[in-house]
């Protein structure tokens, strides 16, 4: 038997067989920060060994101090439990309350939903009448909806009920029935049968699966009104920040897929439970839930095997709009109730990229604009005469504090701004952080902040190297070495959660400048493919968390965005939720979403020569 202690919690688990360390901190019920998917990349799962520390890695000697090695600090998902381990877990290398983004500019749309209800009236039995109960109601259900039922598609559910309801309700029933979305075809099916004073509720929910966070919004489809909302971090994180990171989990572990279905499936019915306790409804009240995200995280959700989009070509198991009961993959909604996905584009163009188009580029006539979703997985798309043209980039997790010596998302006192300030011939470096307190790290924002901070101000260079030789003396202080490499104190220690203060790497600069150069790269290839120049884009709007709270002026200072007027950026918040939303009360939108999905055009960047070329223009910063 192998035990586990881990301090300050108290716990003790034992284990028959040698196990993975950061797999039986996960066992044990302790969420371990692994943004690398625990391959060692980024040092965050920090633990230190109370007694009997194992030998050092490779790894741990890139991101640990040789004091921090020798006080026993080591990377949990570098080791095994195979012997007794009396571990110390700090706050650090746990994932914090993340503040999600909820709110997003949305526009008005007609209310049509998928789903509705009709009262139907039927005749009684008699021996001049013999038609069977579930005919009475098919003939009389197509009379008032104009809708056509196959017997097939009635639920075991409705048949076994239809002798108590209608005798109950002497043959007057409210029928709750979800239409086909297809166009020009006038099918439905039937989830529910009851007498006309039951089931007065009728609700769906609007869910965004995003790589590292979950929406879910909860709408009254008789009204179209959002009436509760609900977010968290996805689960999923502790098998990788990115979405590499998870495919390579469920493809190489025995059980990977499964794990990451039954994790994302876990929190969404949180969410679920959330909204309806807020809303003081109940979970069947809830009859479909429509769902975008991108194209891995929804293979993920649905159990779907994603192999196909982890090697070349790239191409997905599925693209269309899918349509499923929710209860075949353990959502907790009405027993017959649906889930339906908006469509994907490509591998890496997903549902999420299709609801920022429907939201805010739905009309293929209008201005040339473009839509950037910057994520651990970049999506661009470009507007221009009646073409949509999109791709997306690999950024990694840098945006989302992955793989950034002290990175976090944005949780409690992560630094979310940075500025220097003047006075009386002095400098100090002002930082705001998420929430207030102690500064502890540095979200997407802040590190953009910071890096555009130093720029301005000589610390680093057009090529990112950080340190000039010639620095005033208040600058040059600044700079320590730090595991090895060059390093620039923002914060001080004594205000500061860390020992050593907030501080900037040179690997630091090196992860935003692929990042950001990765993503430009790609804007700029799809731009000039449209035969543009920004010159002729009339807007750019920036979709989701990391959009709506970057700094556009610093975006712009290191190259991330084109130089352009700051009144045509536009800052657009969770816009695949309000194209979830417009899918979710608007069968119009949802067939909008399916042509425009179709209509866009997937420009591939692997292998592309100008895609290349420009990841070797924007990699660097540029001239102030």
């Amino acid at each position: 038997m192998l035990r586990l202690k881990v301090e300050p919690d108290g716990i003790e688990e034992t284990f028959t067989q040698p196990f993975p360390l950061v797999r039986a901190l996960w066992e044990a019920g302790l969420s371990m920060e692994t943004p690398c998917g625990g391959f060692g990349g980024c040092g965050k799962c920090r633990v230190r060994f109370l007694k009997d520390p194992p030998e050092p890695t490779t790894e741990e000697y890139r991101h640990l101090t040789l004091a921090e090695l020798s006080d026993g600090w080591r990377l949990a998902c570098r080791h095994f439990l195979d012997r007794e381990a009396h571990l110390f877990v700090p706050d650090q290398s746990r994932p914090g309350m993340v503040t999600v983004l909820t709110a997003a500019v949305e526009r008005e749309t007609e209310r049509d939903p998928a789903v509705g209800a009709f009262q139907v009236t039927l005749s009684p039995p008699s021996a001049a009448d013999e038609r069977g109960y579930l005919t009475r109601l098919l003939e009389g259900l197509e009379r008032v909806s104009g809708l056509f039922f196959s017997p097939e598609a009635v639920p075991l559910s409705v048949l076994r009920s239809l002798p108590r309801v209608l005798t109950r309700s002497k043959f007057c029933l409210r029928v709750i029935v979800h239409r086909d979305t297809s166009e020009g075809r006038k099918t439905g099916r039937i989830l529910w049968v009851g007498s006309p004073s039951e089931q007065d509720r009728l609700l769906g929910l609007a869910l965004d699966v995003g790589t590292t966070t979950l929406v879910g919004y909860l709408l009254d489809l008789t009204t179209g009104q959002e009436i509760a909302c609900s977010a968290r971090l996805n689960p999923q994180v502790r098998y990788g920040d990115d979405v590499i990171s998870r495919l390579c989990y469920a493809l190489q572990e025995p059980r990977g897929l499964r794990d990451l279905q039954k994790a994302v499936v876990s929190a969404i019915n949180e969410i679920i439970g959330e909204v309806c306790q807020t809303a003081r409804v109940s979970e069947s009240d809830i009859f479909e839930v429509v769902t975008v995200g991108n194209t891995a995280m929804l293979h993920l959700f649905l159990g779907v095997n994603p192999e196909p989009i982890a090697f070349a070509p790239y191409v997905p198991v599925f693209q269309h709009s899918v349509t499923l009961k929710a209860a075949a993959i353990g959502l907790r909604i009405h027993p017959e109730g649906l889930v339906t996905t908006l469509p994907c584009v490509a591998g890496y163009v997903g549902a999420d990229t299709t609801a920022v188009v429907l939201t805010h580029l739905d009309d293929p006539d209008g201005d040339s604009a473009a839509a950037l979703d910057i994520g651990t997985n970049g999506e661009v798309v470009v507007r221009s005469n009646g073409r949509y043209l999109c791709s997306s980039a690999a950024a990694g997790p840098a945006f989302e504090g992955g793989r950034i010596y002290q990175g976090l998302r944005a949780e409690r006192g992560a630094i979310s701004s940075v500025g220097l300030e003047q006075s009386n011939g002095s400098r100090w470096f002002r930082v705001t952080t998420v929430g207030g307190g102690m500064p502890v790290g540095l979200c997407g924002s802040g590190l953009i902040d910071a890096v555009a901070t130093l720029l301005d101000a000589g610390v680093t260079d057009e090529s990112g190297y950080l340190g000039r030789s010639d620095l005033p003396s208040d600058l040059a202080d600044r700079l320590i070495s730090l595991n090895g490499q060059r390093a620039f104190l923002l914060v001080a220690p004594e205000v500061s959660a860390r020992p050593e203060g907030i501080v900037l790497t040179q690997r630091d600069i090196r992860e935003l400048q692929l990042a950001k150069g990765s993503i430009r790269a790609v804007t700029e290839v799809l731009v000039r493919r449209a035969g543009l120049n920004w010159d002729q884009v009339s807007s750019l709007y920036l979709a989701g968390a990391f959009g709506m709270f970057v700094n556009p002026r610093s975006a712009i200072r290191i190259g991330l965005l084109p130089a352009l007027p700051l009144n045509k950026i536009i800052a657009v918040g969770n816009a695949a939720g309000a194209g979830a939303k417009l899918a979710l009360i608007s069968l119009a939108e949802r067939r909008k979403a399916s042509r425009l999905a179709s209509l866009m055009e997937h420009i591939p960047m692997t292998g592309n020569e100008a895609y290349q070329e420009g990841l070797m223009e924007f990699i660097g910063f540029p001239l102030g």
